[in-house]
């Protein structure tokens, strides 16, 4: 899809600040969580376990689970190993979705708080 449209924050998790500023043990446990079970899916070694558990959660035949596999675990395009969002993506997210629901692009700062993430990081 990069190629198409270039980079592209396809995947992210969100929270109210309210709710952040009120929970953030529980939120930074949950990226810790979150990153762990990244780094391991994405590993080589779990390849097989990892397509297994694509394959038996998602109701997936075993071709197409390799496939999906395959697509996330792509060093260009697939998920990143850390869980770190991309900003040139999330920046390309805003500019799609000012063109066509019009508007100006809010810039991403906005919307973004990566003091949980960088604590979550700090702590594994």
């Amino acid at each position: 899809m990069s190629s198409v449209i270039g980079p592209y924050q396809a995947t992210a998790g969100f929270s109210l600040r309210s709710w952040a500023k009120d929970n953030p043990d529980t939120l930074v446990k949950y990226l810790q969580a979150y990153v762990e079970g990244l780094r391991w899916s994405l590993d080589p070694k779990n390849k097989d376990a990892a397509t297994a558990l694509l394959a038996e959660r998602l109701k997936l035949t075993p071709e197409v689970a390799g496939e999906c596999y395959a697509l996330v675990t792509d060093p260009a395009n697939g998920l990143a190993k850390h869980g770190k969002s991309d900003m040139g993506g999330f920046k390309n997210v805003l500019k799609l979705r000012a063109k066509f629901e019009g508007g100006t692009p809010n810039p991403p700062e906005k919307y973004v708080d990566f003091s949980y993430y960088q604590k979550a990081l700090a702590g594994l």
